[in-house]
């Protein structure tokens, strides 16, 4: 390598270790002072960063509260704002990461109190991204599972109204899908698939907003259906006849 080159490298490499020293030191540092400290004020320490929407530095608090603490019901709650300061940056990734804690969450402690609410954010790191109806309908779908679990466990929740709603415009989603298809069926003149996408929608999505032009276009689709029964026994009943004779 050249004298030149040497150089260079040699700062860049004491910078990067000065850096990591650096970062070394901070975190003991900020150890140091969290063990002198109980956990209730650690707690409202990261509180006080979430709210000012430090999230990474309050995420450091609150994870060491869970750390620390795993199975006091603070330390649970340290797990779940833990989550939140993800949830926070709506973001594939964070919203990801929130949704996988969020799930552990509820995994791990199937009696805690607050489980529910773990529940409905589960719903919430998918229905919080534009969800679309001529898309990937899983993430509309896996809101819903999570939406519906939290309702059927918890029915005194008081986020039930909040998963309710939700659920609602993510139903009117899955129908305006089965309505799409219904029309790419009718404008071909696929009669049987279009009938049945529509009676699907009026089985299973009964407050859709257009549930008056599916039922319009079910009666529609009958009598064209009917129509084409009626030709089909006259074509067979001239047939039969020119047979006869």
């Amino acid at each position: 390598m050249s004298r030149s080159l040497a150089l260079p490298l040699l700062l860049l490499s004491m910078m990067t270790g000065l850096g990591c020293s650096s970062k070394a030191l901070k975190e003991e540092k900020l150890l140091e002072e969290l063990s002198n400290l109980d956990k209730v004020t650690i707690f409202d320490r990261a509180e006080a960063l979430y709210e000012d929407k430090k999230y990474p530095e309050a995420r450091q608090l609150f994870s060491f509260v869970y750390d620390s603490f795993p199975n006091d019901p603070l330390g649970h709650k340290a797990a779940l704002r833990v989550a939140d300061t993800y949830a926070a940056k709506n973001d594939v990734t964070n919203l990801t990461e929130a949704r996988l804690r969020y799930r552990d969450f509820a995994n791990r402690y199937p009696n805690d109190p607050d489980r529910d609410y773990a529940l409905l954010m589960v719903g919430h790191t998918f229905s919080s991204r534009k969800l679309r109806p001529d898309r990937d309908l899983s993430p509309i779908r896996e809101a819903l599972d999570a939406y519906r679990q939290l309702v059927n466990l918890y029915p005194d929740s008081r986020y039930v109204d909040e998963a309710e709603d939700r659920m609602g415009g993510l139903e009117e989603l899955l129908a305006e899908h089965e309505w799409l298809v219904s029309t790419f069926y009718f404008r071909n003149k696929r009669w049987n698939g279009a009938k049945w996408r529509l009676e699907y929608i009026v089985e299973n999505y009964p407050d859709y907003s257009q549930i008056e032009q599916v039922n319009e276009r079910i009666s529609i689709i009958q009598s064209k259906l009917d129509e084409a029964e009626a030709r089909f026994k006259k074509l067979v009943e001239e047939r039969t006849k020119k047979i006869e004779d």
